[in-house]
């Protein structure tokens, strides 16, 4: 379950993707918070799944009584968080939640806006080896923005003599300058990324590859997208309704399905989920009879699998 948890962030970056999603990243959504820990994590108890939670936000460590909800929910089930470790509370975190339970946390660094703070880097890679001592599988995550290319390499060097053992270098996605990246990167800029060291997953985004169109695709049957209040869609590109988690009413797909999306908007989750690699978004593409056959095939499994039974 991929769950937007809340909107709330305490940082301000420049390449934040809700820049242009969420009209104030200040206020709370009046949802988060609705329900407590212990309903909560009934909710997926009663799904009779074993869970792997990926828990993102805003900044989810500012959800109400977040370390009380992943206590709960790692009794059974296993989360993932994204985090700026900018709160008091990512210690208590470190603290509480057995490490076997937690499969990773992504710890976005931010460098531009820890600057803004006094001793900001150092306050985020007290936290970071406070986690990575104790054996938790943490990674520091650097977003290669265009303004930083004179800077990136220093800045890895420096975290790296600081203690940090996993570093990812994440593509920027988004505009700058009026240029779309990472479509409008020179071949030079993309040599240079790719020297720093990309997973396979960036490397996809940096190719352009983020159409799963056609493709099968565990979204909407082993996996999920959850908003803020529960409602449950097959992953950010697809809205395809499976109820409300929280309200007892999720449902998942009975059936594997192709993707019908002819861009990915959420290139991890096309690249987890999906039965093949991405491939480039081409203007030439046409979209809706691929669909309709997607569709047909999709009725017709149905139906055998009705007949079968």
């Amino acid at each position: 379950m991929h769950w937007q948890m809340n909107r709330l962030c305490n940082l301000n970056c420049e390449y934040c993707f809700r820049n242009s999603l969420d009209e104030d990243k200040k206020t709370e959504d009046p949802s988060c918070g609705r329900y407590g820990a212990e309903h909560i994590t009934q909710r997926f108890d009663e799904t009779g799944k074993v869970w792997s939670i990926y828990m993102t936000g805003g900044e989810p460590l500012l959800y109400p009584g977040f370390v009380e909800l992943a206590k709960a929910l790692t009794r059974r089930h296993y989360i993932s968080v994204s985090t700026n470790l900018s709160t008091a509370n990512a210690y208590e975190l470190a603290e509480t939640i057995e490490r076997e339970h937690i499969g990773s946390i992504i710890a976005n660094v931010h460098i531009l806006e820890r600057e803004k703070r006094k001793d900001g880097l150092k306050e985020y890679l007290r936290k970071f080896l406070y986690f990575q001592e104790r054996g938790f599988n943490i990674r520091l995550v650097y977003v290669a923005y265009p303004p930083l290319f004179g800077r990136i390499e220093k800045d890895l060097r420096q975290l790296r003599s600081e203690g940090a053992k996993q570093i990812n270098v994440k593509v920027f996605q988004g505009k700058y300058k009026g240029q779309r990246y990472p479509r409008d990167y020179s071949e030079d800029e993309r040599a240079f990324i790719r020297g720093l060291g990309l997973d396979n997953y960036e490397q996809e985004i940096l190719a352009g590859r983020i159409s799963f169109l056609g493709s099968r695709c565990e979204a909407g049957h082993r996996a999920f997208t959850m908003d803020i209040s529960g409602n449950v869609t097959r992953c950010v590109a697809s809205k395809d309704g499976y109820g409300n988690l929280f309200e007892g009413t999720f449902r998942p797909g009975e059936l594997l399905r192709r993707c019908p999306k002819k861009k990915c908007s959420c290139t991890y989750q096309g690249i987890q989920f999906s039965a093949s690699g991405g491939s480039a978004v081409s203007p030439n593409v046409i979209v809706r009879p691929v669909r309709f056959f997607v569709a047909v095939e999709e009725w017709l499994n149905g139906l055998s699998s009705k007949v079968l039974r």
